[in-house]
């Protein structure tokens, strides 16, 4: 008997973050609404494996982010995120992806689909699945993009409050993403 072996081609994608990548989170107390911004000042790569027939999946999708580099406009109202996300005891915030629902075309018109990621805050890490979108600027830079609604308790924390209570942070936050990529031409 001749046994023959036929494997699927499997094709890596090698992205490089760039600095221009944010992570913006909003949320609202009863009095206002804010908006903390941090950008990426880091040197990672993502590493996305792609097969005919399953789903592509990341061999490497670490990114770090510094805690502490939250600007929310006003210095008192970055005191208190830090200080909400613990930002001392724990300086990093990590976003893992973990893989996509399909793979993506990366043409210039904005394609949408879920992606599976950690999470990793306040030395907590939880898995949730985001809606992300991707699109491919002129100029060759891919932009990952993704959004979902979180509480300070998804990751064990209080929201804070200001002035005997009187000033109280809502517990859900909106988080985006704005990874700028480009493909490592060393690949």
């Amino acid at each position: 008997m001749l046994w023959s072996s036929f494997s699927a081609p499997i094709l890596l994608h090698r992205f490089i973050v760039q600095p221009e990548s944010t992570l913006v989170v909003t949320g609202k107390t009863n009095v206002n609404s804010f908006q903390c911004t941090t950008l990426y000042c880091g040197r990672d790569t993502l590493v996305l494996r792609e097969s005919v027939g399953s789903a592509p999946v990341f061999i490497k999708g670490n990114v770090q982010l510094d805690a502490s580099a939250f600007s929310c406009g006003m210095q008192l109202i970055t005191n208190d995120f830090n200080k909400t996300i613990k930002a001392k005891e724990h300086p990093a915030i990590a976003i893992d992806f973990i893989s996509f629902e399909r793979t993506p075309v990366y043409g210039c018109a904005e394609e949408r689909f879920k992606g599976r990621m950690k999470i990793s805050l306040a030395g907590i890490t939880k898995t949730f699945d985001v809606v992300c979108a991707i699109e491919t600027s002129s100029t060759g830079i891919i932009y990952l993009r993704g959004n979902r609604a979180f509480t300070f308790a998804d990751f064990n924390l209080t929201a804070p409050s200001r002035m005997m209570g009187m000033v109280k942070v809502e517990d859900k936050l909106e988080v985006k993403f704005n990874l700028a990529l480009k493909l490592d031409p060393n690949r």
